[in-house]
This record gives structure tokens, C-alpha cells and sequence, in this order.
């Protein structure tokens, strides 16, 4: 590969930090002076947006910017993330406390949603810390570096085949790997395929959306992804709840013992949980079986191959359309 070529992936990579940061910027800004959850959630959904696209053009940026540049941001992601897991649970239940109106139920709902804002109080320094850790770690300004010596031109930028193969060997990769739990899916109770798969589904999704500048009729494509990483996001939602659930009535009916000196008022709390573990067992049998009715529909268009062609331009194969 001569120079020329390189200086114009790295242009093509810079437009898409430029893009990447200047969103992520504006989301910090967000958490630092607004508070409001989404702000937090859409830092760490564009901090895994920037980690992958170090991972895959990782050779262009330099490894030792690279491997720097994705640890801040990890740090950064999972700091985040345990507090947006309360914030999305806390919703949750003062959903669901507008629905019911049995008391049997409420009381032991109620208390979970207090232990819960307890909970996400407590964390509320642990955000501003991270902000703070990330920041002093300057990985935005050596982004931005790279975005200055790299400057792109969309007026002269003739995408080279290098980009194309790129694409093609990423999704090759990441495509077997998500097929690589496909012959375990087809039960609720594979907890960590479905999650695994989960996970994989969303770094396919994340890596093509890289190249939906060059290829713009990947955008079908990205939504059907989406669609797959949602429903799998419900389904992971619905088994840690269930995990968690269990623990707090081990550690709620202990709280009570030790402030009591027996358990008696824990039979007040019981019925709300076990109404709610039941209700979300449930939840996740129908997201499951719409997930899975979901896939079988998209194998059965070729979407797998067919996305695959997007990248192998090879003029005597024909997308079928998808939908």
C-alpha cells in the first residue's frame, strides 16, 4: 500500500472521529451541566461507537494511540454504565407502579424502587468522577490531533478498494462470530449465548455503520441489526432483573431481620417481587420468540450473504432486497 493510499484512509477515518467526538463532546457537556439520563446514555453508547472504530482501523491510527485511546474510553464506558443500568431500572418500576393498583403488590414494589434511588444516589459522585478521570486523560485533544493532521476533503475523496476490504474482512469476522452462538439461541434459558450473541450482533452493527458512507444502501441493512441487538437487549434486561430480584429479597429480608430481630415484615415486601420476577419471565418468552421469529425471517431473505455482497462487489451476484 503506497502513501497516497494510507493519507486517504486516514482522512476517511478522520471525518469519522470528527463526527464521533464532536456528538461525544456534546453529551458529556450535557451530563456535566444538564444531569438528564439520556445525556449519560448517549456518551456511553458513542464511547463504544469510538472504541470500535480504533479497533478496526487500529493499523492507520498508530497501536500505541490506539491501545491508549480505547482503555480511556472502556473506563469511560463502563464507569457509566453501572450508574445507566439503575437509571434504566429506576424508569422502569415507576412505570409499573402506575399500572398496578394492589396493594399486595405495591408495598413490595415500592421498596424496591427506594433501595433503588438509594442506590443511584450514592453513585451520582462516581459520574462526575469519571467525567473528571476521562478528561484529564486527554483522550478527546489527541482525537482531535489526529483530526487536524489527517484533514478530510469530501469534495476530492475517492474512496480507495483498500476500504472496501477492509469492510468485507471486518464483517467476515465479526458475522462468524455471531453465528458462532446460533446453534444455542433457540432457548430462553442460553443466558449467556443469547448475551454473547448480543454483544456481537451490536459490534457488527457498529462496525457497518463505518461504512455506510461508501455503501449507503447499508442502511437497510444497519436497521435489521438494530432490530436484532434491541431484542437481545431485552432479553439480557429481562435475565439480569430476574438475578437481581433474587438478591434483593435475600438481602431485604436479611435488612429486616437484623432491624426487627425476625423476618415477619418481610411478607409484605414478597408478593410485589415475586409478581414482578413472574411478570418478567414472561416478558422475556415473548421478546425471545419474536426474536427468534425475527431471525429466521432474515436467513430465510439471505441477509447474511446479501450483506456480505454489499462489500464483495462482485457484479455477476444481484442483492435480493431485504425488508
Amino acid at each position: 500500500m503506497d502513501n497516497q493510499e494510507k493519507t486517504i484512509i486516514r482522512s476517511y477515518i478522520s471525518d469519522l472521529f470528527n463526527n464521533q467526538v464532536s456528538y461525544l463532546e456534546n453529551q458529556v457537556e450535557g451530563i456535566v451541566y444538564d444531569g438528564d439520563i439520556e445525556f449519560l446514555h448517549h456518551t456511553r453508547v458513542m464511547s463504544r461507537r469510538i472504541r470500535n472504530s480504533i479497533s478496526v482501523f487500529s493499523p492507520y491510527i498508530g497501536k500505541k494511540k490506539s491501545k491508549k485511546w480505547f482503555v480511556s474510553l472502556k473506563k469511560l464506558t463502563k464507569s457509566l454504565t453501572r450508574v445507566r443500568d439503575l437509571d434504566v431500572q429506576i424508569n422502569f418500576l415507576e412505570s409499573e407502579l402506575e399500572k398496578i393498583t394492589e396493594q399486595k403488590y405495591l408495598t413490595g414494589l415500592q421498596r424496591l424502587l427506594l433501595r433503588k434511588q438509594q442506590k443511584r444516589a450514592k453513585k451520582q459522585n462516581n459520574v462526575r468522577e469519571a467525567i473528571l478521570k476521562f478528561e484529564k486523560e486527554k483522550t478527546i485533544s489527541g482525537i482531535h490531533d489526529f483530526i487536524e493532521n489527517h484533514p478530510f476533503d469530501p469534495e476530492n475523496f475517492s474512496s480507495p478498494d483498500t476500504l472496501r476490504h477492509i469492510g468485507l474482512d471486518e464483517i467476515d469476522k465479526l458475522t462468524k462470530i455471531c453465528f458462532s452462538f446460533v446453534p444455542f439461541i433457540t432457548s430462553p434459558d442460553q443466558i449467556e449465548a443469547l448475551h454473547s450473541l448480543r454483544i456481537a450482533i451490536k459490534n457488527l452493527r457498529y462496525t457497518t455503520e463505518l461504512f455506510l458512507p461508501l455503501f449507503p444502501n447499508l442502511d437497510a441493512y444497519i436497521s435489521i441489526l438494530k432490530k436484532f441487538q434491541d431484542d437481545l437487549g431485552e432479553i439480557h434486561d429481562c435475565d439480569v432483573w430476574v438475578l437481581d430480584l433474587e438478591t434483593f429479597m435475600e438481602e431485604e429480608k436479611q435488612r429486616i431481620s437484623d432491624f426487627y430481630g425476625q423476618s415477619g415484615p418481610f411478607n409484605f415486601i414478597k408478593p410485589g417481587i415475586i409478581f414482578l420476577i413472574e411478570d418478567i419471565k414472561n416478558r422475556k418468552i415473548n421478546v425471545h420468540e419474536k426474536f427468534i421469529t425475527r431471525w429466521n425471517e432474515q436467513f430465510q431473505n439471505q441477509f447474511w450473504s446479501n450483506l456480505r455482497l454489499i462489500f464483495d462487489n462482485d457484479q455477476n451476484r444481484t442483492l435480493i432486497e431485504i425488508s
